[in-house]
């Protein structure tokens, strides 16, 4: 089979020729149908500071967001049969740690990562452990299949704040950003902003749904984020500090904040004026619960209640990897798609 690899530090990544894998017993085998790459992909194919610092296996398959076909199954396998379509959960929990015994598998203590920790999905097949494979309801396209997971980024971050009735800021218009103003204004908000630096991604969000957009290069924040539109929450997604630093003081007293963005180091916050004397709230968010979150987007977008299909900008061949990656990194495309 063909798969994008990761064979040494450093930027970039290789094609390879490989043997198809044979699942373990508690695995199954998929076909890829596609696959999508995700931010973290940007981070290990340009191979940053984070990138160096988080265990990635190398050499290893790259790749964690996508769709497939159930082609075979290991003996222990119990809920899943050849023909299955499913996606894939990123997160790999241990069962029997302090977490995963109380309904927090996604953030087990011994968690593993698929296509960070193991081999990924950018291929023409990849094994996954039986527990991260969601059997996908035939409602749902394959394109929307293969990008559950990190809608279900957005879905966890609108889900974590009380967000019914209130006025919600989205920071950040890539993939994650946009995910979250769709699902909150599919879950009732009020009104939702968003800001980003890219116009063309601007353009995206008000195709998937009814927000109001500003470039803060050209707008200030204190114009946007106040009188009527001082928002009850703010939900970080670009991982820059002064994108953070610039929202917070227009916070409502009682707001809540969910960060869902990954910064590169340690971030400088006013605590006592932005969250101690306002009583804010803050939470940090990673991944999508298992499997609240997946039943929640799955029952939106059967719905009719989401509509993310313009932010899937691109579609190439596994094999034109360089390019797709070219496309993400500069955030011309929102949602990049790959094709093994």
């Amino acid at each position: 089979m063909l798969a994008l690899a990761k064979v040494s530090p450093g930027p970039g990544a290789t094609i390879q020729h490989r043997e198809i894998p044979i699942p373990k017993d508690n695995e199954v085998l998929l076909s890829i149908k596609i696959a999508a790459i995700c931010g973290t992909d940007l981070h290990i194919y340009s191979w940053n500071h984070w990138a160096a610092t988080a265990n990635v296996q190398i050499p290893g398959i790259m790749g964690h967001e996508c769709v497939g076909e159930v082609v075979d199954v290991g003996k222990n396998v119990t809920s899943l049969t050849k023909g299955d379509r499913v996606s894939v959960e990123t997160h790999i929990p241990c069962g029997h740690c302090h977490l995963c015994l109380n309904g927090k598998s996604h953030i087990c203590e011994n968690l593993q990562l698929f296509g960070l920790h193991t081999n990924g999905c950018f291929a023409e097949y990849a094994t996954v452990p039986e527990i991260c494979a969601r059997k996908i309801p035939s409602s749902i396209p394959d394109e929307i299949a293969s990008v559950l997971e990190p809608l279900g980024v957005g879905v966890h971050a609108a889900q974590k704040a009380d967000i019914k009735g209130k006025r919600v800021a989205v920071l950040g218009a890539g993939p994650i950003g946009i995910f979250s103003a769709s699902a909150c204004m599919a879950l009732g908000a009020e009104s939702v902003s968003i800001s980003d630096i890219q116009t063309s991604r601007l353009k995206v969000a008000l195709e998937c749904t009814e927000v109001t957009t500003w470039n803060p290069i050209s707008v200030k924040s204190s114009d946007v984020l106040s009188g009527h539109n001082t928002p009850d929450v703010i939900i970080e997604t670009t991982g820059n500090e002064r994108a953070l630093q610039e929202a917070l003081p227009h916070l409502r007293k009682g707001g809540q904040v969910v960060l869902a963005g990954l910064f590169a180091g340690n971030v400088a916050l006013n605590l006592s004026s932005d969250l101690i004397f306002k009583e804010a709230t803050f939470y940090g968010i990673h991944g999508r619960r298992m499997w609240s979150t997946w039943d929640l987007m799955e029952d939106l977008i059967s719905n009719n209640k989401l509509n993310i299909k313009p932010a899937l900008t691109h579609h190439l061949s596994l094999e034109d990897y360089a390019k797709a990656f070219q496309i993400a990194h500069s955030g011309e495309g929102v949602k990049v798609l790959l094709t093994p």
